[in-house]
């Protein structure tokens, strides 16, 4: 008999802020630094140690755009399996209380109409976050 080892895929779990402000929805552009350089993404961060989803989505909407967001309701949960990692998007829907916004990550960002969301080049696993983001808009309406 032969044993094979297998190593566990690191799971990652990414909460994000789908931040509607004035009907219009906010998108962030990341940096040519990072992973996905200049793609689009709802702005976030991974989960640590000991953190809530939402504790590290008030963390990292600080540390991104220096303001604090207020959750209002939460979005299904998206994943994106990157082989040797799974991405797993928690995305909230947020408001947020001043538009002045210090980027600390992100190359610019845009407020856009949620229709006009998909005609940025978004990640991947964002795209389904905005599939997301219509049907809830759909349900509310």
């Amino acid at each position: 008999m032969i044993e094979v080892l297998v190593s566990e895929k690191l799971v990652v779990r990414v909460p994000c802020a789908v931040i509607e402000h004035n009907g219009k929805v906010l998108a962030g552009q990341r940096s040519a630094a990072l992973s996905f350089p200049l793609q689009w993404e709802f702005p976030g961060g991974k989960l640590e140690k000991g953190e809530t989803d939402e504790q590290a989505l008030f963390r990292e909407i600080m540390e991104e755009l220096n303001v604090a967001v207020q959750i209002i309701d939460k979005l299904p949960e998206t994943s994106k399996d990157q082989g040797w990692r799974e991405i797993v998007l928690v995305p909230f829907i947020c408001k947020v209380n001043t538009t002045d916004f210090i980027l600390t990550e992100h190359e610019q960002i845009l407020w856009l109409d949620p229709e006009d969301l998909p005609s940025l080049d978004w990640t991947e696993a964002d795209l389904n976050v905005i599939q997301n983001y219509y049907d809830y808009l759909t349900a509310k309406s």
